[in-house]
């Protein structure tokens, strides 16, 4: 199936984004070293980004992530995933002695809407390492959870090495005196509310957010009750089901889970967009479309003046998407 083309609508358009590491390892596997490691990145990218990008959410399993965003533009988005995933993949790296991809393929995005679209996404999030069996609460989960920033309020930080500044100090003789602890800051991760709902304060903004909480673990214990029920055809005694109900891994054991241990996941085609909006929805398919048939054509232009030897082409892609343009800027 092939890929959709990166494409935004509105300028600070909200955002789900999915990555997943390779072969499924959980090279991202909760550890403090780790949590410090991936915490710093998020920060220095927030950090180095700021004016373009606010993150509203976040969860990092052993194996993937998903973050909640807006970006001012597609080529804002780009380029901070970039600088987060890049730097993120190699500090990793160095702890996994993992000298392959750390990432599979390129992250998942998709566009949200409307407000209930994006309450879904959050719940969905909050559901996270719960819904799985892993822990009883995302309160427990010992990797990064957005839980701990919106509904227990506690600040996140996490080191960030700027090896940049450690190369070139390692150069001269005066550097060669200095540490890699020289090099490393503590950064706060900035969480910010979504703008559809910056009109609203801080206390009501963390009381919605434990109503979704406490709304998604509802649904995942009806949800393992049904199952429980359906698999034993009913003749389950009530406390057979609740500790059916009640039953995870831990915390411990989700630490010490082997890293390189290859897991299948499910294929699902990923949706371009979300909206519980029919007509929203259906506008935001046909600006798409519009879009993309313009990038194609300005794309073929773009080939045919190649191979023509034209030094100097003048095309234009689309707005919405990546601003790519070669030569003088025309139609």
């Amino acid at each position: 199936m092939p890929r959709h083309l990166r494409y935004q609508s509105t300028p600070w358009s909200t955002h789900f984004i999915t990555s997943r590491c390779t072969q499924g390892y959980s090279l991202l596997r909760p550890s403090p070293q780790a949590n410090s490691i991936i915490a710093g990145c998020l920060a220095h990218a927030l950090k180095r980004h700021h004016g373009e990008i606010e993150l509203h959410h976040y969860v990092f399993m052993s194996n993937h992530l998903h973050i909640i965003l807006s970006s001012a533009s597609t080529q804002a988005k780009a380029r901070f995933m970039c600088c987060f995933k890049g730097n993120v993949a190699r500090e990793l790296c160095r702890i996994r002695r993992w000298r392959d991809h750390l990432w599979e393929g390129r992250y998942k995005s998709y566009e949200i809407l409307d407000e209930e679209s994006l309450i879904s996404a959050y719940q969905y999030i909050f559901k996270n390492s719960v819904k799985e069996g892993l822990v009883s609460h995302p309160s427990e989960w010992p990797g990064l959870h957005g839980w701990a920033q919106l509904c227990g309020r506690r600040e996140v930080v996490g080191e960030w090495i700027d090896r940049t500044r450690w190369c070139y100090a390692q150069k001269t003789m005066k550097g060669r005196l200095k540490t890699i602890k020289d090099f490393t800051h503590t950064l706060p991760i900035t969480l910010k509310r979504p703008p559809m709902w910056a009109h609203w304060t801080e206390d009501e903004y963390h009381s919605r957010c434990l109503q979704w909480t406490a709304t998604a673990l509802s649904e995942i214990q009806a949800a393992r009750e049904a199952q429980a029920l359906a698999e034993a055809n009913g003749r389950m005694t009530v406390a057979e089901r609740l500790l059916a109900l009640l039953s995870c891994i831990g915390a411990e054991a989700v630490c010490d889970e082997p890293i390189f241990q290859p897991r299948e996941t499910q294929r699902r085609p990923h949706p371009l967009c979300r909206a519980r909006c029919p007509k929203r929805f259906a506008d935001h398919m046909s600006a798409y479309r519009d879009f993309k048939a313009a990038f194609l054509e300005a794309s073929g232009r773009l080939r045919a003046a190649i191979a023509a030897g034209v030094s100097l082409p003048s095309v234009r892609f689309p707005e919405g998407g990546a601003a790519v343009y070669i030569g003088i800027l025309g139609t």
